[in-house]
């Protein structure tokens, strides 16, 4: 396997498969650590999912993100005061090159690149197949392949006849083509809810079917940035502060169940919310029905729906029987990486990854596969930490320092995440937060993201939910076992 940017051997190197904000930040914080590595994705840029000439992307041109520019930018790269507060997926496209050329990680980058199989032979030794038939060995795996790569699909899929067409949310590709025709989106979370806005723009009929019920909240309250209200509410009220979130909701937009749609099943404070501007209003205007789960497929098309629980008039409604002319199933991803064996990685009892903290492999330190949990509201800050702590692990297992704190910290890893503290005593700011303090904080603008370097060249195993600022504050803490043996030298 060919050397690059230098003439250190793979060996020696870690891998990072994945160029998208998981990759990149990994990328970033290995090299501030001074660990050799190479970054492979079988696309031709960075970015992952945003990079606008990826055809198996999930990503569609009117997407408009749920999370701010806040939880949107790396701490060592602000956005652009002329980018949008919530970006579109041409501005996330344009960052991350301009993220991956302001820190040289493209001199490590191979495009086109994929991995067919990456295999442990002993601890630290991984040999790794390219996509170009290149094989190789390394130290260690970083696989930030992302959560997209195994669609779930519901049993009854196989069911539906020839003359429906089926897709899966990841396939969806923008409301351009459906007039006339009739859409059931099936699911009961965001990409459910982006995708039935969007497809009310032109289809004729939409039916959001939905098994479970969340509360949907705006993208701005009172004018500003929902999860930047959520993220600095004092949670020390308690109760007290859910019911005062719950009353706010309700007089700013109403509730799920005033419209028809199911009533949520947990608190707001406590609910993988849906953030969407829209979704409400178009289901008051008829342009979206509510419907409940499917029940059955007839074999003429026809889809058996059961009432929504809680809703308006379900009673009344009762089962609903439709004929859809295409059927999208935003019913998630399940755990998994083509590339690695099967047995790598042990499973949980619903046959998800069994990750410490949504990504560090049980009992081995030269695993890491970032962004294993869905969060709600922008998951940067969490992929960030868990680049953070992987980069400390991977240094203080190839370079020899640090012992002590790696040592505390497989203790942790083989414990229960619940003992690690979620309480927000660690530093919020990160590696390269630190590094940005020291040196300054850069703000990317729109003509060095045009003309950089890098610019010109959710049924079983399902990805699992996690509370993001219960996840970010346990991450902080297992960083802060590093990064106080790091600060001592």
């Amino acid at each position: 396997m060919p050397e690059h940017h230098d003439s250190i051997p793979t060996r020696d190197k870690v891998l990072i498969i994945g160029a998208g904000p998981a990759g990149l930040a990994a990328a970033a914080a290995l090299q501030a650590l001074e660990v050799p590595f190479d970054l492979v994705d079988r696309a031709a840029h960075v970015g992952g999912i945003w990079d606008p000439q990826r055809t198996d992307s999930p990503v569609w041109p009117t997407l408009e993100m749920v999370s701010s520019r806040e939880f949107t930018q790396y701490e060592d790269l602000l956005q652009p005061v002329s980018f949008p507060e919530f970006l579109t997926p041409t501005h996330m496209a344009k960052y991350l090159r301009a993220y991956a050329a302001r820190h040289d990680l493209t001199d490590h980058f191979r495009p086109r690149t994929g991995v067919r199989h990456a295999r442990p032979f002993d601890d630290g030794v991984w040999e790794v197949e390219l996509t170009t038939g290149e094989i190789g060995i390394y130290r260690a795996i970083i696989s930030a392949h992302g959560i997209t790569e195994h669609p779930h699909y519901p049993d009854w899929a196989v069911d539906v006849p020839t003359s429906v067409q089926v897709i899966h949310a990841k396939d969806w590709s923008g409301a351009d083509g459906l007039e006339g025709q009739r859409v059931l989106v099936v699911g009961s979370g965001q990409s459910a809810a982006d995708i039935a806005v969007d497809a009310a723009r032109r289809a004729l009929e939409v039916r959001w079917s939905m098994r479970t019920g969340h509360w949907i909240v705006p993208r701005r309250i009172a004018g500003r940035s929902g999860d930047v209200l959520a993220a600095r509410e004092p949670a020390r009220l308690g109760g007290l502060n859910a019911k005062i979130a719950e009353t706010v909701i309700r007089r700013t937009v109403g509730t799920p169940e005033a419209v028809g749609l199911p009533r949520p099943v947990a608190p707001l404070l406590e609910d993988t919310v849906i953030v969407s501007d829209d979704v409400l209003d178009r289901v008051r205007e008829g342009r979206i029905t509510p419907a409940g789960d499917v029940t059955a497929v007839g074999a003429d098309g026809t889809v058996i729906l059961a009432g929504v629980a809680g809703g308006r008039g379900a009673q009344q409604r009762g089962e609903q029987q439709y004929a859809p002319d295409l059927i999208v199933l935003a019913t998630g991803y399940e755990s998994g990486a083509d590339h690695l064996p099967k047995d790598v990685v042990p499973r949980t009892a619903d046959g998800a990854y069994d990750l410490f903290l949504g990504a560090f492999a049980r009992g081995r330190d030269d695993l890491v596969i970032l962004g294993q949990q869905r969060v709600s509201g922008g998951v940067l800050p969490v992929l960030v930490e868990q680049a953070d702590v992987a980069a400390y692990m991977l240094a203080a297992t190839m370079q020899g320092h640090s012992q002590q704190a790696l040592e505390a910290f497989r203790r942790v890893r083989a414990g229960s995440e619940s003992a690690v503290p979620a309480a927000a005593t660690a530093s919020g700011k990160g590696l390269m937060g630190t590094l940005g303090g020291a040196v300054g904080t850069h703000r990317v603008t729109e003509r060095s993201a045009a003309t950089s370097p890098a610019s010109r060249g959710l049924g079983e195993g399902l990805v699992p939910a996690a509370d993001r600022e219960t996840l970010l504050a346990r991450l902080r803490s297992v960083r802060e076992l590093f990064a106080e043996a790091h600060r001592r030298g």
